[in-house]
């Protein structure tokens, strides 16, 4: 390694400007003052003989003038099977306060093999276990999945669950992102899932709220990195979990403003897209195992049209929206059965009589939604019989949905289920045939299978079954 040697001659917000007399740093290489041991990213080289620097440690006490050595050509992580049931830094060094003997170090920024591409056309459909999320928004092994939500409807739960959901089935190890969230988040996630009994496969990295931009525009990558390490070398499928993408797109927007850049629509960079894509590119597969990702997004005063959220969205196979509305109801998971779409609910997929319950879902909430304001205003009784039918099998379709999670039971002090998908379209197919039009409406809610119904509050419909009024339904895009 050429000692490259610098001075550092101004600092502003979190980045420093250096100089260097003979040779510049290459990009993204990795520089450490001489002083206070400070650590910092080469982003921009800003005239000869000139860099701009962003600052991964704090710089409270770095000053003008100190000496600036390069470390490492590559920003780089220590990785390793030793990974799992651990928590990281943007290095790869422990948070834990455990020793840690990595087997490998390796650059966080590289280009993808083009000649080792996952096949996801044959990639088989993943069973969450969660009854809305398995009907209404399956998702293959190698998808990008979406978590839509403002705040406090649900998002870091669902994750969590999903987590432990494939941790208990033993499909691959999960590599989880801490991006930009409180350092409360992280210590509860990391609790429940020791709780829980799934930590010893899935390996953890933070970049907390607290941390400098750089680190937050760098955690999302040294763990991508750590997952492609743990799917080529030990031939596994790897869960990469993401909370939250969003405050990834935040964190390069304040590195943007720092260096002075014009910003775009709504204030962020006009290097959104590219930001974006350079993490969400990185998330595939190779010829046997794939990368399958699930992350969470926050939506800024609930606009899912925001310039970022819409740029995160392009990217994704399931866009699963998490509406404030629902939460109110006491609805969990929150899930607009409505915006909620995936490409993987195809009749080609899913197999036609998945494909045929749930079209015939959305469209009992669809004539529901519609009939909603009536009954607000006028109410039930004011309905025709055929859409009083309709609306309570949409309320019961809407309960039935609902479930308790393993994460969740510590405080609610109800256990979780995993509800199969055979048992959740089966449930589905009964309310909606009308079997269960005269049972309690208390009765669908927050239970695991459509079993957990007192028989005796099931009996024969009266009416034959409504079928919804469109005849057509197109496949949600």
């Amino acid at each position: 390694m050429n000692n490259i040697t610098g001075t550092i001659t101004s600092i502003k917000g979190g980045v420093a400007e250096i100089f260097f007399p003979e040779k510049l740093p290459p990009m993204h290489s990795l520089l450490k003052s001489e002083k206070q041991h400070a650590l910092f990213e080469v982003i921009e080289k800003k005239s000869p003989g000139k860099v701009n620097a962003i600052g991964l440690t704090p710089l409270e006490n770095v000053e003008r003038g100190e000496k600036v050595i390069m470390q490492n050509e590559k920003m780089t992580v220590k990785v390793g099977k030793d990974i799992l049931g651990r928590m990281f830094d943007l290095f790869g060094d422990p948070i834990d306060k455990k020793p840690f003997t990595p087997e490998k170090t390796l650059p966080i920024f590289h280009e993808n093999n083009p000649e080792a591409v996952f096949d996801g056309a044959a990639a088989k459909v993943l069973e969450t276990g969660i009854k809305v999320i398995d009907l209404l928004a399956p998702f293959k092994y190698g998808d990008k999945i979406g978590l839509f939500g403002g705040a406090g409807v649900g998002k870091t739960v669902l994750v969590t669950e999903l987590i432990h959901n494939f941790s208990l089935k033993k499909v691959g190890y999960s590599v989880f992102a801490g991006i930009g969230e409180r350092i409360r988040e992280g210590n509860d996630l990391y609790e429940t899932l020791k709780e829980l009994k799934v930590l010893p496969n899935t390996a953890l990295y933070f970049g907390e709220m607290d941390k400098a931009p750089g680190v937050r525009a760098r955690i999302g990558l040294s763990a991508v990195t750590a997952a492609e390490y743990l799917r080529n070398v030990y031939k596994k499928n790897v869960f990469f979990y993401i909370d939250n993408i969003y405050r990834y797109a935040m964190a390069n927007m304040e590195i943007g403003a720092i260096l002075g850049k014009v910003p775009s629509e709504l204030g962020y960079q006009a290097t959104l897209e590219k930001d974006i894509a350079l993490l969400e590119e990185r998330i595939d597969g190779n010829k046997k195992n794939a990368i399958t990702s699930i992350q969470a997004v926050y939506v800024p005063a609930d606009d899912l049209t925001d310039p970022a959220v819409s740029t995160i969205f392009s990217h994704l196979d399931s866009s699963l929206v998490l509406s404030r509305e629902v939460a109110e109801k006491g609805i969990y998971p929150a899930l607009d059965p409505l915006r909620t779409n995936s490409v993987s609910l195809d009749k080609d997929i899913v197999g036609k009589r998945h494909f045929d319950i749930a079209s015939e879902v959305k469209k009992i909430f669809q004539q529901y939604q519609q009939l909603s304001h009536i009954i607000a205003i006028l109410g039930i009784e004011e309905l025709s019989r055929a859409d009083r039918i309709i609306a309570k099998r949409a309320e019961r379709l809407q309960r039935f949905l609902t479930q308790p999670f393993f994460t969740t039971s510590s405080f609610s002090s109800t256990k979780g289920v995993y509800v199969p998908l055979e048992k959740t379209l089966d449930g589905c197919e009964k309310i909606l045939s009308g079997v269960f039009d005269n049972a309690d409406l208390d009765s669908f809610y927050m239970i695991g299978t459509i079993d957990e119904v007192k028989p005796d509050a099931a009996k024969t419909p009266e009416t034959k079954p409504v079928e919804a009024k469109s005849t057509k339904v197109n496949p949600p895009l």
